[in-house]
């Protein structure tokens, strides 16, 4: 069964969050559909533009090396012109010490800090060797809308920003509660100016949007 994300403009519902991990549902009998949209820009004036389907599954658990439970998240994609979804890198969820570690790229990042505050702010890196990023939430238990859908009882935390003349960067993500991911943004273009006036940009623009739920 597939159950589409549904638009609301007004809700004053309050739901009770059980600390914040209600955000993060570890639910292996669900599929969850994303629409990825990506820019990549080249240090000459050429733009590639594309999209392609996001298919993800908490599909199993187990104890890694230092006794943690570990939930793999598979995910699949399909591109323009292909059938079926294919199997790419799968990602990995953690939660100890009341926090929630997030595994991609072979990388570790700290998602989370429980229980979720609006005042905490927390080093996205603290688990890997890349520079001290500050993570904090800018919206808890609100609304948040995008284009034309708004995701209620939502969860925004940002990850990275950085503006100056040269790099924009961005990174934050959107999750809603008993529902988990629902947006995803990451965005990190250098732009260079010649001698000239003339600019040229480099890096990639990606956003990531729940369009479904199959069950």
């Amino acid at each position: 069964m597939l159950s589409f994300v549904s638009c609301s403009k007004n809700n004053s519902e309050t739901t009770l969050i059980d600390n914040g991990y209600s955000y993060f549902p570890i639910d292996s009998t669900k599929q969850y559909l994303y629409l990825v949209d990506s820019i990549s820009y080249s240090n000459s004036t050429t733009v590639d533009t594309f999209h392609f389907q996001l298919k993800a599954q908490f599909v199993n658990s187990f104890i890694d090396l230092n006794g943690t439970k570990t939930w793999r998240l598979q995910r699949f994609a399909k591109y323009k012109n292909q059938d079926s979804f294919m199997e790419i890198e799968n990602h990995f969820v953690q939660f100890k010490n009341n926090q929630m570690i997030y595994t991609a790229n072979n990388l570790n990042f700290l998602k989370a800090v429980f229980p979720l505050n609006k005042n905490t702010v927390w080093n996205g890196n603290l688990y890997n060797t890349e520079s001290r990023v500050n993570t904090k939430i800018d919206l808890l238990n609100e609304n948040f809308t995008n284009a034309d859908t708004t995701f209620t009882n939502a969860l925004k935390i940002s990850e990275k920003f950085s503006e100056d003349f040269i790099f924009s960067v961005e990174q934050w993500s959107v999750y809603q509660n008993n529902r988990g991911l629902v947006y995803y943004k990451s965005k990190n273009i250098e732009t260079q100016t010649d001698q000239n006036g003339k600019e040229s940009k480099s890096g990639f623009d990606i956003s990531q949007k729940l369009i479904g739920v199959m069950e």
